[in-house]
């Protein structure tokens, strides 16, 4: 799970500048010096207002008082909307959110009605800020995009990207991976396009991507990206950002168990936080204690820390941390070992901390948080002996899990990756690319005044010879590359097109419908069990995915469930039957995944679904001599029926894909693996043979 994380992006408007009690001091020296009621002495106010929301918010408060009496005296109302933030910010250092919203409410009904578009964006991105706070992230990213839209259309690309990267934070919490890590590197492309690396908002952008490295198991980038945010943090004296550095590397170090490491970043950021008066990092430091406890298995320390924690997020009204804290609540009870406390006394608090988590989470749509706590129900009723609760519980947490983990997201992460680094380095091979175009017009060259004293020389017929043969074998060369390239091409892109092709959204979105219809008439065991098969279904189809080969008996089982779950949304229209020749040993025998399933797709849809009545689909699996010999036969209404019902011309695309996969195959192996289509007598259904190269595990 997760763990609360303060990320560095949560700095308000205007940016923040060196050392916040340096300037401080010094903007305090200035007012002292000028005392005159004007428009400077209004200026240095709202200054020094800002800069306590990270010193002494309280002390904000009366300053920003100040600042909005002396507008009002001097009719200054875009220094009045200023001061309406610089309070709303202060507010929101102290925890009261609602009272900042009002605050920022204010101003941008001033700057809308004067026009100041730049001010009203960045107080709406304030706005978001509270709303992140509150984990209503849906909201959080309708305000930052808003902002966006203002600074796309005064073309202030910095503050574009400060959104992106903002969007990004809310994306991540959504546990839409893909979408933050493109928020991120778009902000960072755009910063680096602008020679901006040294600001504070790249840095943020870094520690950003280190939080979403960590997230990916990838604990030294995580590592590395935190270090360069934190220099600049440090460099810079900007205290609230150190402390969130420290915390999310520990949070890196409790992930590799190394806890001890951890516990001692987790309080140095506690005491960094504690000294501004910064609640919202304090509590996630001593949530991060919590959770660095039940690690070390001291529960009872564990529950002390989570227990203030969850105290200072009631108060703040974060939702998405008051999930968290009570999922690991839950898990301390659960596992305390106490003589003084009897035990049904202690799963009872945990079943009711773990419910909580649950609830908390839904509102946010934490998917991977419901699931870690769907988890440990599971474990808690198993402990308690309660074997059907348990069991639906880890039922639940499966279903979620396939939601959150599905190989398209890891691929799309991967593929961004890979974007972002030849972004990059784009403009320095182009630069590279033209200075050896030089050095090689510069060879050219040279090569053409050698030639000329070749010809005229005694040996010139000889080295054009020669140097025809050459460039003989380096084109030859060059095309067998290329060809082979592109056989590569060929080969990933069949493969990418069968994965898409195995299970089309139709079946999925369908099949999604009937579950939702059974608990909508209330039968929740037909659901559940529909439910259960589905999940089964998904999971197999994404890990199968990964693999060239699976075995028979793994490709037969994966074949028998999606029949029934077919069977079962079409309401038994059909039956089925699987034979595997006795000769073939199908837990030794390997093959490609699903082959058979865009012919068994088109059985039922084509075949059977248009059928009066019921329909039935054999399927027979035998051993050929060094071949694999798959039938599948169907009784429906024939392909005669099946072309008058489709547009002319129209093939099926999982059958194209499948024979590329087979024709693949043949190259790879030097085989010669065929598929045949044939229509049964009088019209009585449509007969698939399939031939495979026979090829055992061991």
């Amino acid at each position: 799970m997760r763990k609360i994380i303060i990320l560095c992006i949560l700095v308000l408007f205007p940016f923040v500048v060196p050392s916040q009690q340096k300037r401080l001091d010094s903007l305090n020296v200035l007012l002292q010096r000028h005392t005159a009621k004007d428009t400077a002495r209004l200026n240095l106010l709202t200054e020094i207002a800002y800069e306590y929301q990270f010193e002494d918010p309280n002390k904000g408060l009366q300053i920003a008082d100040t600042a909005i009496a002396l507008a009002k005296l001097l009719g200054h109302d875009r220094k009045m909307a200023s001061a309406f933030s610089r309070k709303a910010n202060n507010y929101n250092a102290l925890g009261k959110d609602t009272l900042a919203l009002q605050m920022y409410k204010k101003a941008i009904g001033i700057h809308r009605t004067m026009g100041n578009l730049d001010d009203e964006a960045r107080t709406i991105f304030n706005m978001g800020l509270v709303y992140f706070g509150w984990a209503n992230y849906s909201k959080s990213i309708d305000n930052y995009k808003k902002a966006y839209s203002i600074f796309e259309k005064e073309k202030d690309s910095f503050l574009m990207a400060y959104m992106l990267n903002s969007i990004g934070v809310n994306q991540m919490y959504l546990s839409n991976y893909p979408a933050a890590l493109r928020s991120y590197l778009t902000a960072a492309r755009m910063y680096e396009s602008m020679g901006s690396e040294n600001t504070r908002i790249y840095a943020d952008i870094q520690s950003n991507i280190g939080i979403l490295y960590k997230d990916m198991g990838k604990w030294d980038e995580s590592l590395s990206y935190y270090d360069k945010a934190l220099e600049h943090y440090k460099k810079n004296g900007n205290s609230t950002s150190v402390a969130a550095t420290l915390s999310n590397m520990g949070i890196v170090y409790d992930d590799t168990d190394q806890h001890k490491k951890a516990l001692d970043l987790y309080n140095e950021a506690y005491k960094i936080n504690s000294s501004v008066g910064y609640k919202r990092g304090m509590a996630s430091d001593l949530s991060n204690i919590g959770v660095a406890y039940t690690s070390l298995l001291q529960y009872k320390e564990a529950l002390e820390y989570l227990d203030r924690s969850k105290m200072m997020y009631e108060e703040l009204g974060d939702l998405n941390a008051l999930g968290v804290v009570h999922h690991y609540l839950g898990v301390s009870y659960l596992n305390l070992v106490d003589d003084r406390t009897p035990v049904s006394n202690r799963f009872k608090s945990a079943e009711e901390h773990f419910k909580k988590s649950l609830e908390y989470s839904q509102q946010v749509n934490s998917l991977e948080h419901q699931a870690e706590t769907w988890e440990n129900v599971a474990k808690m009723y198993l402990k308690a002996g309660n074997y059907k609760k348990a069991f639906e519980a880890k039922n639940q947490y499966l279903v979620l899990k396939d939601s959150i983990g599905s190989q398209s997201k890891r691929e799309e992460i991967t593929r961004l990756e890979l974007q972002y680094q030849f972004d990059k380095r784009e403009a320095g091979l182009v630069a590279q690319h033209e200075k050896e175009q030089a050095v090689a017009q510069a060879e050219i060259d040279q090569q053409k005044l050698i030639r000329n004293i070749s010809i005229y020389g005694g040996g010139g017929l000889l080295m054009i010879i020669l140097g025809g043969l050459m460039l003989y074998k380096r084109k030859r060369d060059a095309v067998s590359r290329q060809l082979e390239a592109e056989f590569k091409a060929t080969v990933a892109d069949n493969e990418l097109k069968a994965l898409r092709a195995q299970l089309n959204p139709h079946f999925i979105y369908n099949s999604l419908n009937s579950i939702g219809d059974y608990f909508s008439r209330n039968d929740t065991e037909s659901g559940n069990g529909y439910l259960a098969k589905f999940a089964k279904l998904m999971r197999l189809t994404l890990e199968y995915s990964e693999k060239k080969e699976v075995t028979l008996a793994e490709d037969v089982n994966l074949m028998e469930l999606y029949l029934q779950i077919e069977a079962l949304r079409l309401d038994y229209k059909f039956t089925f039957k699987i034979k595997i020749d006795p000769n073939l040993d199908s837990e030794n025998t390997l093959v490609p995944p699903m082959i058979l399933q865009p012919f068994i797709e088109n059985s039922i849809w084509h075949g059977i679904s248009p059928k009066k009545g019921k329909g039935h689909i054999d399927i027979d699996i035998k051993k050929d001599g060094d071949m694999i010999h798959y039938i599948v036969e169907d009784d429906g209404v024939g392909r005669q029926f099946e072309k008058q019902s489709m547009t002319k011309g129209k093939t099926s695309l999982g059958i194209k894909i499948t024979e590329n996969r087979i024709e693949i195959i043949n190259k790879v192996k030097q085989t010669t693996g065929t598929v045949s289509v044939l229509d049964r007598p009088y019209g009585n259904g449509v007969k698939v043979e399939v031939t495979l190269p026979l090829e055992l595990a061991f």
